[in-house]
């Protein structure tokens, strides 16, 4: 059934978790961009997310643990390997990801998951030409957004006010298993770190095949970091194609306890182009 997308482009949208990633996924959709018929709320294939999530568990972890995937990724066999059993069962889901759509609806394809930022050997082995959108964000926000995100979750999943620092426990129906790492702004910034380093090497690997964009700039000019979305993925730029608040740039800066937080990691911050 892959057959269906051999003539396909393919965008696969790569970034650190609460950065932006489901407001480029909109805006790719909204640039005619297929980006599933199985997307859920935070505009993530399912189909996607279920094999990311495989790729996760046969490296030995899952999102909130990345570095064994780096690890076990910088095998080519391993990944061949991988990226086999990946194809077949891509295409056995395939139907659910293209519902209705028909060959005129899929001359352009994607989605999102930040998982894709550790597993994107694996898709580049499945669909070579890919090109790939990094979305970043300011580390402090984006850990700050994640940790608020994690501290709910851990409670819902576990019942407990403050869950093991040795728990695992499942996110939601889908099964996406997750760790407390994130409870805290601290371990949540230090995941940022590796997922961000991560994008750049595959980002410096890919060349013009990849794109980084900065979360801050698209609030604060939208048009502009759309259009160069648009010429990106070779088609037609539309103005107002999404959603922004300008007001969510450098939000971590109104919280005095974020921004003494942010004048401490300056030096790391400053590796990824940010200031606090």
């Amino acid at each position: 059934m892959l057959d269906a997308l051999s003539g396909s482009r393919v965008y696969v949208v790569v970034g650190m978790h609460r950065s932006g990633t489901r407001l480029v996924a909109d805006i790719l959709a909204s640039l005619g961009i297929f980006m599933g018929s199985d997307r859920q709320g935070d505009s993530e294939s399912i189909t996607f997310i279920e094999l990311n999530e495989a790729i996760f568990h046969q490296c030995g972890t899952f999102w909130t643990e990345p570095l064994p995937v780096h690890v076990a990724l910088g095998d080519p066999s391993h990944v061949d390997e991988i990226a086999a059993a990946v194809r077949r069962e891509l295409g056995k889901r395939l139907g659910r990801y293209l519902g209705a759509a028909g060959p005129g609806d899929i001359q352009r394809i994607g989605w999102k998951d930040p998982r894709n930022t550790f597993t994107l050997p694996v898709w580049e082995r499945v669909f070579p030409e890919l090109k790939v959108i990094h979305v970043l964000r300011h580390g402090v926000d984006a850990a700050a957004s994640l940790a608020r995100r994690q501290r709910r979750m851990c409670t819902e999943a576990t019942g407990a006010r403050v869950p093991s620092s040795l728990a695992v426990f499942r996110e939601h129906s889908l099964g996406v298993l997750s760790s407390r790492r994130g409870w805290t702004v601290h371990e949540a910034f230090a995941l940022w770190e590796q997922y961000v380093e991560k994008a750049r090497l595959e980002g410096a690997r890919l060349g013009e095949r990849a794109l980084e964009v900065r979360f801050e700039d698209l609030l604060e000019r939208p048009d502009e970091v759309i259009d160069a979305i648009a010429r990106f993925c070779e088609t037609e730029p539309k103005r107002q194609c999404a959603s922004v608040d300008p007001a969510r740039a450098y939000a971590f800066r109104r919280d005095p306890a974020l921004a003494a937080f942010a004048g401490g990691v300056g030096e790391i911050l400053a590796l990824y182009g940010y200031s606090p």
